[in-house]
């Protein structure tokens, strides 16, 4: 206050002469904006106002790192306010304190801020922090951001965040109207996304198959090795492509995560057990990109989700006499804008043999929820294969109604098929739960032949 006292005194002694409000002029360094760009383009000259010109310019440099700011003010002519700022001493960041956090430890996210303690304060880090704090699955949305002054003199960061569920429980079914009982399909999923706290990611999935027996797949990634940008992953898998056959799978990737970006790399081995047939082997390396530009509304995430994997090694199929090389890709992508009650989006899917034979067990099975909503999981076993999944729904929030078709094209060992399906469903959260209900048509079949889909999920909170 013993600024604006001051500031009150100098303008005292020409008030007599000046108007009720006086145009403001605002020098510092470093620069300001434009007194119209802070609200001020004029005062009047009473206390409320003139204390308010004072905290505008003093929060505008507390939030630059400089809380020892001061102004100094003159009448330069009856209509003209002229404001000389000073910045003072730039601070440190002296703590950074996270509020709101219940389910994970503050290190999760205090790791993705690069400013550290002891440092020059910088707002453009902490920018850009926030902004991917904003990303992070573990976060619901980012709270205010307080400065304060800390007992050593200097910044302390106080940042609180809305926790996002850790994890969930998933479940999934699919039936065909013709009743048979090889038309159902399901399958579960346990995932948490930070356990007991620390980030570590769990992934365990179990369907069952038509044929008999049940896909598997584990994943579990150690995030922040050494308390650095890199993460290990390890998947397993087993899979069952038809009656007696077994394909099992192993794979070991190192992710480093640049900003919003994670590039992964690895190597991994896949065996397949064909009935009456000699074992397949699959030796290779591999590398990832995965990104989600974007952000949340209230609607769900606005943007894209981009994930793209790649394989190279050294096969022995039943189908050579030696191995060979062998590659193969895959592409997934989804995408949403929302515009008031409007959504628009849809998911697209790419990839498949790139070099050499096919190995008969790794033939992607398509058909289901996941691609191509109509047809039966396992109704094409594709070599190469595109599907794009455009999408209109309707609603505010994340309940939603929306109408979809799929659009194929896929390469099987009997040649090029093009299917396509049309349907609408329902997606829908309430408290912890979240369901989405779908019926699908296959264009050119019977209607009996229409495809339900359900699912259910509970998340941790």
């Amino acid at each position: 206050m013993s600024a604006v006292l001051a500031l009150l005194l100098s303008l005292s002694l020409s008030t007599d002469a000046a108007p009720s409000g006086a145009a403001v002029r605002i020098t510092g360094s470093p620069p300001l904006p434009e007194p119209g760009g802070l609200g001020f383009a004029s005062v009047q000259l009473s206390d409320s106002s003139l204390a308010a010109l004072q905290d505008t310019v003093l929060a505008w440099y507390l939030r630059r790192g400089y809380p020892f700011a001061g102004l100094g003010c003159l009448m330069t002519a009856p209509d003209t306010l002229q404001v000389r700022a000073v910045p003072g001493r730039r601070a440190r960041l002296e703590e950074v304190r996270m509020e709101g956090l219940e389910k994970n430890r503050p290190e999760l996210f205090l790791r993705l801020l690069e400013l550290r303690p002891g440092e020059p304060y910088d707002p453009e880090e902490v920018r850009r922090w926030l902004d991917m704090l904003a990303r992070s699955r573990l976060v619901s949305s980012v709270g205010p951001t307080r400065l304060a002054l800390g007992p050593g003199g200097d910044l302390v960061l106080v940042q609180t965040v809305i926790e996002a569920p850790t994890g969930h429980f998933a479940a999934d079914l699919g039936y065909t109207g013709s009743g048979g009982a090889d038309d159902v399909e399901g399958g579960v999923e346990i995932l948490t996304r930070s356990l007991l706290g620390t980030g570590r990611e769990l992934e365990i999935t179990a369907r069952r198959v038509d044929w008999g027996g049940v896909d598997a797949y584990i994943r579990f990634r150690e995030p922040w090795i050494a308390g650095t940008p890199l993460s290990a992953e390890i998947r397993l898998a087993q899979s069952v492509p038809e009656s007696s056959w077994v394909n099992r799978e192993g794979e070991l990737l190192l992710i480093w995560r640049v900003g919003a970006l994670d590039v992964s790399a690895g190597a991994g081995q896949w065996r397949g057990y064909p009935p009456n047939a000699p074992d397949q082997r699959y030796s290779y390396g591999l590398v990832g990109l995965s990104a989600r530009p974007g952000r949340r509304v209230a609607q769900g995430w606005q943007g894209l989700a981009l994930d793209v994997e790649a394989d190279m090694g050294r096969a022995v199929s039943s189908d050579t006499t030696g191995e060979e090389t062998y590659a193969s890709a895959e592409l997934t992508a989804r995408g949403d804008v929302y515009l008031g009650w409007l959504g628009l989006g849809g998911r697209a899917l790419a990839g498949g043999v790139l070099e050499g034979e096919w190995l008969s067990g790794r033939l992607r099975r398509m058909g289901g929820s996941e691609d191509l909503r109509g047809y039966a999981e396992g109704s094409f076993r594709a070599g190469r294969y595109a599907v794009a999944g455009p999408e209109v729904s309707l609603g505010e929030t994340e309940t939603r109604f929306f109408v979809f078709s799929d659009l194929g094209a896929v390469e099987t060992e009997q040649g090029w098929r093009w299917p396509a399906s049309l349907g609408l469903g329902f997606r829908g959260r309430s408290g912890v739960f979240r369901v989405e209900a779908a019926l699908g048509f296959p264009v050119g079949e019977a209607l009996d032949r229409g495809r339900v889909y359900l699912q259910a999920v509970a998340e941790v909170l």
